[in-house]
């Protein structure tokens, strides 16, 4: 049987939002959100935070929450999953799947994380990747990667542009990725690509490379927060939703 691990990067220099995994959303911090929700799961034999800060690794710590500290060298979420990886592989944990789970998108259902796991029982696949339609001032926003996706659901291209040109609704990638060990080993040793840095998409380093890429259908919407009016959107959108009764005592001051 597979062992899976789920790693949550979460870093406090965000360019566009310093300081934004501690920041409360319904007086709970977005990286809580983030854990308890993965928890809820129950789809990983180990979960842990990634951060090169001190201050999350403290805060991790605090609520007994397992956190590995990597560097901040890394330009890409992905890479920070690998060094966790090689963290855990010198003492003596081996994984299969690898999920990457956002650290700032707090309003993920456990359903979808189930999802991910199982594609990659259903069929061989290496990498798989949550996706969700979109419309409206979505197709727009250029913190909003859009996915081209064929009948078969394999994603063929990422953008932040407005794609498919003119379109009204449109598919959007979202931050869970799963992939194979090897996989994500081999993400590390391909160098960076064009389209991954004038897109800056993690992803595009595998399309690049002719690696496929599985697209995984959410069952509900995900916001990204970006920046800190987003908080205020998530909050209206994670108002009565159950999953955070289960879990907001533990981080009442």
């Amino acid at each position: 049987m597979s062992r899976v691990l789920g790693v949550i990067p979460a870093r406090m220099d965000s360019s566009r939002f310093p300081g934004k995994p501690l920041e409360k959303i319904l007086d709970t911090p977005m990286l809580a959100h983030c854990y308890e929700r993965a928890l809820l799961a129950n789809s990983c034999d180990s979960l842990v935070i990634a951060t090169p800060d001190d201050v999350i690794m403290n805060w991790a710590e605090d609520h007994h929450i397992p956190a590995v500290l990597t560097g901040h060298h890394h330009n890409r979420a992905t890479e920070r999953a690998k060094e966790v990886l090689d963290i855990l592989s010198e003492r003596g944990e081996f994984y299969d799947v690898i999920l990457l789970l956002q650290g700032d998108e707090p309003q993920i259902f456990p359903a979808d994380i189930e999802s991910l796991k199982a594609a990659f029982t259903k069929k061989t696949f290496e990498v798989v990747n949550l996706v969700y339609p979109i419309e409206g001032d979505d197709l727009t926003n250029p913190n909003v990667v859009k996915s081209i996706l064929n009948q078969d659901l394999q994603i063929n291209f990422f953008s932040r542009s407005h794609i498919p040109h003119y379109s009204t609704n449109a598919i959007r990638q979202l931050g869970m990725i799963g992939f194979t060990n090897a996989a994500l080993k081999k993400y590390t040793e391909l160098a960076p690509t064009p389209l991954e840095e004038l897109e800056s998409i993690d992803m595009m380093r595998f399309l690049e490379n002719n690696l496929q890429i599985k697209g995984v259908l959410s069952t509900s919407p995900i916001l990204g927060v970006d920046n800190p009016a987003d908080i205020a959107r998530a909050e209206r959108m994670m108002a009565g939703d159950v999953l955070v009764e289960l879990y907001k005592a533990k981080y009442l001051s």
